[in-house]
């Protein structure tokens, strides 16, 4: 199936935990008694639940045997809740997830996994902790498993950098990150050869790495219209280097930077470039001299 994937901020809430053992031979069974304790032990404790029930992985899913999770349902405070209930009362901050629905059996969930880490790969994010499944039609409302409607949420952060991968000579990234650059709007502005200027000065060697100042004037204008300080920022560097399996590009990542500013006006203007900058090498990947 399909996974459109969505960039969504959660926000802060009360969840009611308890930790459970679920097998991976029984997932459903476990899937359905657990969110029956954790209905009980809201209701024991005076709770009222306002949300979707859902399971967070302490450690990766595995195939086989059986794992710890946490069972949890956002829930409005109440002061009832005992230690002999194994539960706990957990405040979320508001943070960043990014998540997809699965419609089906949970023998087929890897499928969306892999759809959201793709995503994150090719929109420079990546992981800032443990995923959470949250089961808006879940076993204890059906037993066709093709009814089942399951949300994966994965909360993440910008990474520090935007990145692709190249098979091709390190000449020929340079003059293609330099055109798929321009093609984007960015002028490249300065130029550090690092492999050259370590050898001269130290005499050391490493592989090919190349620094590219890249500049757009447009976006330039209005970063400096919104804050003067906004010129430590500018250019966007963009490295080009060689690794053991091929080149490697790699951009700043705008809203990382801008992240150390704390200008709103900023944000815009940084959502913008990395825009910008995702495009510009998503197409230095499919860009190839024979299709040119």
């Amino acid at each position: 199936m399909e996974y459109q994937v969505n960039l969504v901020r959660a926000v802060p809430q009360t969840v009611l935990c308890l930790p459970r053992e679920i097998r991976a031979d029984r997932l459903g069974t476990d899937i359905a008694e657990g969110m029956r304790d954790l209905a009980a032990t809201a209701e024991r404790a005076g709770l009222t639940t306002s949300g979707a029930p859902t399971i967070t992985f302490a450690e990766e899913p595995g195939q086989v045997g059986s794992i710890v999770v946490d069972f949890g349902i956002p829930v409005e405070p109440a002061p009832r809740l005992g230690p002999a209930s194994g539960a706990v009362l957990v405040v979320q901050p508001d943070h960043l997830v990014a998540r997809t629905c699965h419609r089906g059996g949970y023998g087929e969930l890897d499928a969306a996994y892999r759809a959201l880490q793709n995503w994150m790969r090719e929109n420079g994010y990546r992981s800032a902790g443990p995923p959470t499944e949250a089961y808006l039609i879940g076993p204890d409302e059906v037993t066709d498993p093709r009814r089942l409607i399951t949300e994966i949420r994965i909360p993440v952060i910008p990474a520090p950098g935007i990145a692709v991968h190249l098979d091709t000579s390190f000449e020929d990234a340079v003059a293609r990150t330099r055109e798929a650059l321009q093609r984007q709007g960015f002028g490249v502005i300065t130029e550090i050869d690092v492999r050259a200027t370590l050898q001269e000065k130290l005499g050391e060697h490493i592989e090919n790495y190349l620094i590219l100042g890249a500049c757009n004037p447009r976006l330039a204008h209005r970063a400096l219209a919104a804050d003067p300080e906004a010129g430590l920022l500018l250019p966007c560097n963009v490295v080009v280097r060689s690794v053991d399996t091929g080149i490697v590009v790699e951009a700043a990542d705008p809203d990382v930077l801008v992240d150390a500013t704390g200008v709103p006006a900023l944000r815009p203007v940084a959502a913008e470039a990395r825009r910008l900058l995702i495009a510009a090498l998503h197409d230095l990947v499919e860009y190839s001299p024979a299709t040119s």
